[in-house]
């Protein structure tokens, strides 16, 4: 009995911690445009994000973009403010539409992006990134064209295992089903519908 009633109350209890997380992120979200951040529409940005709290005036985020935990988007530059008299330096965050960044990825001033850009996890991205491009490293480079590297995936999806989302019952059968499988390359996941709470101006 006291086994139950503990469970009861921690499951009650991360439930009441995940409302008070997503008021807070609205909350929040909110103060950013008043204060002059651009959203487009459908745009998933995680409750991890840091966005310039200081400067979101000069960060514009397009339509169907989405923005993966831990990414910090940074309008301000001060490393030189101690050497040059109090200067800090400020350039404006362009991401245009179908976006995607990759998490712990840093966005730094003066950067335009997109459309159709795949940043990598654990990029630094300090300069402008044309159009249908994907890029990685530090600072992040191209790889890729955009279209090509969705095609690819196609393809492999084609040719590979694909689970279904609602499968992923993580027990021992599946976790080992699944292990087995990527022994022989990559393995999709289908039907994964995205952090629905997190994303903002849904149509």
């Amino acid at each position: 009995m006291g086994k139950f009633i503990v469970n009861l109350l921690f499951k009650l209890g991360s439930r009441l911690l995940a409302k008070i997380q997503l008021y807070r992120y609205h909350v929040r979200m909110r103060d950013l445009v008043a204060r002059g951040l651009v959203l487009g529409k459908n745009v998933t940005i995680q409750y991890s994000v840091e966005i310039d709290d200081e400067y979101p005036y000069l960060i514009r985020i397009g339509n169907n973009c989405s923005i993966s935990n831990q990414v910090r988007l940074l309008a301000h530059d001060a490393t030189l403010f101690k050497f040059t008299d109090g200067h800090t330096r400020l350039g404006k965050i362009e991401i245009r539409d179908n976006c995607f960044i990759g998490e712990r990825a840093i966005i730094l001033p003066g950067v335009t992006m997109g459309p159709n850009v795949l940043v990598a996890a654990g990029s630094v991205v300090n300069k402008d990134i044309l159009p249908n491009s994907c890029v990685m490293g530090v600072p992040a480079r191209f790889y890729a064209r955009f279209d090509d590297l969705i095609e690819r995936h196609k393809q492999q999806i084609e040719e590979r295992n694909v689970v279904q989302f609602s499968d992923l019952k993580m027990d021992d059968q599946i976790g080992k089903k699944i292990w087995r499988a990527v022994q022989d390359g990559d393995v999709y996941v289908k039907g994964y519908v995205g952090r629905y709470p997190y994303t903002l101006n849904s149509e």
